[in-house]
Parts: C-alpha cells; sequence; structure tokens
C-alpha cells in the first residue's frame, strides 16, 4: 500500500501527491490511487504488485493477524473515541516503521485530528470583560440595583459587616488578586474613601485588558505598569545614589522584566509601544497621582488631583525625581535607546511637567479614582478636561465596583478560571 493510500486512510481525506513527491520517492509502484467513499462504505484500491507484508487493515473491517497468523475479531468503533482527537503518537504508532520512515522523507508528516467543538445546536458561553469601551458608560439598572442591594450601605458609613457577613461565599477572581471581603467593593465605590494599592492594580490590570480588546485602543500603543513599578525604581533610585560605582544592577531584574510586559500580568514591552502609564503614590502626602512617560519624546507629565504649589508642589516633585532619574539609567541597561532613541542621546533625568488646569478633586479621598480616570482618559484619547471632573466622581466609583463585581459574578457562575477563557466586547 503506497503513501498516498496510507494517508488518505489515517486522514479519510483525499491526499494528492505531486510529482516532485512521486519523483522523490524511491519506489513509485507503491503510489496507488485514492479511498472513495461510495454510500457510507469505504473500499480500497491498492495496486496488486504491493507486497503483503505492507498492506494495511481493510478499513470496512478493521480486522488484521495475530502472530499465529489467525484473524482477530472485528474491532467495534466507539463513536466517542471517533469524536477524541488522536495524539501525534498514536497515529505515528498506527503507521509501520518502513511506512514512517517514507512519509519523513516525502515531507508529510502525520497531524492530529480536528478537535470535536461539541455540539452545534449550543453554543459556547463566552465571557464579557470587565471594563467597557466608553469611560461613561453606565451599567444596566438592573445591574447598579442588584450591586446597591448587596454591598452599599448607605446608612452606616463606614460600613460595618460582621464578620461573617463582610466574607463573600466565595472569593472574586479579579485577575490580578482575589478579593474575599464585600468591604473591598464598598471602600472603591464609596466616593470620599481613600482606596489601596489593591484597588489601583486590579483597575490598571483591566485597562490593560481593555487596550488589548479593543482594537481601536491597541492601535494608540499606550500601555500601564502596577504601583510596584514605580515604588521599586524610586527605592533602587535611592540605593543607587548611595553608591553608583558598586551598583548591581541585577537588583533591576524585575524592572527590566516588566518593562519587557513580562512581569506585569497583560502587560506589554516598551520596545512595542509610545506610552506608558504608571500610577504613583506619595508616602508623605497619602495621595494618589498619574505619571505619563511619553517614550517618543522622553518626557514625562504627571495629573495630579490636588493643587500643586507650595509645599504639595516640591513633595510631588521629590516623589517624581527616582523615576526621572533612574529610568534612563535602566533603559542604557537594557538598550531600550537603541529603539526609543532619545534626542540628544544621553541617560540624563528625563524633563518633567506637572500638568494645569486639569480637573481637580474637592475631597481628600477620591485622588486614586481621579489617576485612574486619568489614565482611562489617555487610552481612549480623550480630554481630560471635559472628561475627568469631581462632580461625576461618585458615579465613576459606583459604575467601576459593579462592573469589576458583575464581571467576578460571571465567572464563577460560568466557570472560567481565567480572564483569557474569551475576549467578547460590550
Amino acid at each position: 500500500m503506497g503513501v498516498q493510500a496510507a494517508m488518505e486512510f489515517l486522514t479519510a481525506n483525499k491526499v494528492i501527491v505531486s510529482r516532485e513527491d512521486v519523483k522523490a520517492d524511491n519506489n513509485k509502484e507503491n503510489i496507488t490511487s485514492s479511498l472513495e467513499e461510495s454510500e457510507g462504505e469505504v473500499k480500497e484500491k491498492s495496486d496488486p504488485s504491493v507486497g503483503k507484508e505492507e498492506m494495511m487493515p481493510d478499513p470496512e473491517n478493521l480486522s488484521g493477524l495475530d502472530k499465529d497468523g489467525k484473524e482477530n475479531k472485528k474491532r467495534e468503533l466507539d463513536v466517542k473515541q471517533l469524536e477524541e482527537p488522536a495524539s501525534e503518537e498514536s497515529i505515528g504508532d498506527m503507521i509501520p516503521k518502513k511506512k514512517r520512515v517514507r512519509l519523513s522523507r516525502l515531507g508529510q508528516r502525520p497531524s492530529s485530528s480536528m478537535p470535536h467543538d461539541g455540539s452545534p445546536s449550543k453554543a459556547p458561553n463566552t465571557l464579557i470583560h470587565a471594563l467597557p469601551l466608553g469611560l461613561a458608560d453606565e451599567p444596566s439598572k438592573e445591574m447598579l440595583e442588584e450591586f446597591r442591594a448587596r454591598y452599599i450601605l448607605f446608612s452606616k458609613r463606614p460600613p460595618r459587616y460582621s464578620k461573617t457577613h463582610d466574607t463573600l461565599d466565595k472569593p472574586h477572581d479579579l485577575g490580578c488578586m482575589q478579593v474575599e471581603k464585600k468591604t473591598w467593593y464598598y471602600e472603591l465605590a464609596t466616593s470620599a474613601v481613600w482606596l489601596w494599592d489593591e484597588h489601583i492594580d486590579v483597575a490598571f490590570y483591566y485597562l490593560r485588558n481593555k487596550i488589548r480588546q479593543f482594537p481601536e485602543l491597541n492601535q494608540r500603543k499606550v500601555t500601564t505598569v502596577d504601583t510596584v513599578f514605580t515604588s521599586k525604581v524610586r527605592s533602587l533610585w535611592t540605593v543607587y545614589q548611595s553608591a553608583p560605582d558598586k551598583f548591581d544592577w541585577a537588583c533591576c531584574d524585575s524592572i527590566f522584566m516588566i518593562m519587557l510586559g513580562v512581569r506585569v500580568q497583560n502587560g506589554a514591552s516598551w520596545w512595542d509601544v509610545n506610552t506608558v502609564l504608571m500610577p504613583i503614590h506619595f508616602e508623605g502626602l497619602k495621595h494618589w497621582a498619574l505619571v505619563k512617560l511619553d517614550l517618543t519624546n522622553w518626557t514625562i507629565e504627571v495629573y495630579d488631583s490636588l493643587e500643586h504649589e507650595g509645599p504639595h508642589n516640591s513633595k510631588v516633585r521629590e516623589g517624581i525625581e527616582g523615576l526621572s532619574n533612574f529610568i534612563p539609567l535602566v533603559a542604557e541597561q537594557n538598550s531600550l535607546f537603541e529603539f526609543k532613541r532619545r534626542d540628544p542621546p544621553g541617560n540624563y533625568p528625563i524633563p518633567v511637567t506637572i500638568m494645569k488646569d486639569i480637573p481637580k478633586q474637592a475631597n481628600g479621598g477620591d485622588c486614586g479614582m481621579f489617576t485612574i480616570k486619568y489614565a482611562e482618559c489617555l487610552i481612549e484619547g480623550r480630554d481630560v478636561r471635559y472628561w475627568v471632573i469631581d462632580a461625576r466622581m461618585k458615579l465613576f466609583r459606583e459604575w467601576m465596583a459593579c462592573y469589576l463585581w458583575a464581571h467576578a459574578k460571571r465567572k464563577l457562575e460560568q466557570s472560567y478560571k481565567s480572564d483569557e477563557d474569551d475576549e467578547t466586547a460590550y
């Protein structure tokens, strides 16, 4: 039995062998005609000159000979076995050794069958990503009402959940962390309540997912990092200043990996983007702000929701100093300047501009949400002066908490293990 017939028998498809393949095969007589299907029965046409030792079992009865030369009983095919994809190893074992050599010589490798995709009458579940495309897209009325009934205690601020009622029945998977307490949603949804690192990291994680999900955002070549990056850079800058000549650059491996888009979930390589958005926390001020690093002209813009005059302004600049000075040194070490060139070249500090004429917060607890919304505006290419205003912060906070809660709820109900199971737009 020839190569063509063997391949057709294994794949149930017609295999066409070109003249070049025939010439490459030293045994042309072994090339037989294709299998024909007629009325549900498969019959094989083979060359009479082919030796018995090369004959494959009849595909109709799938019977063969044992060691004693006695005919085995007919093997029945199970429907489930037909539906299950076979591995390359199992298919390779079905081909005699002599045949496998000839198939390899012809450049034809046995491939596994297409996986069974289930019944066409039952569509697979789809996972909707957490954040919608529009900055001001409001959740449905039903979604908001259910969220408020579960997590918002308007009569008690701060909320007084008992230990039993504060714990969720099952942890909510929000990509980069597991949420176990109802208080987490309450703090995110309630205006004037300060946001923790975990709130900021989850929000920026889903902003990165949002960039990947929508092509119009992905084309803007922008990405974000988490709160760890800015904290790590500033701490390493302090170490570097104490002894520049003895500084161990191996300490920057985690920073290198974040810049490569590896150590931050769903991150993008700085070599492939033009803008990086970074949340930064100023310890002395107990305050969040956004840093925009432009890699095309190597500038830093700071979006601060508080008035930045006097002592506040100086503390913000002190906090940005580590990023301005140390990021160029790291970029020089990992050869980023070869792809994102500076004019003039060098590892000198990045110039910093604190943005003015942008919306400010009216209270001290919404700086985290201002930081998130500044980033979302820049990702979508919107003007922050018209979108990130204090009057909307209460709505924005409740909507984001509601979206994240509904997203985690869907993942539990549909048994999705991660945000990568499926990507479907709103």
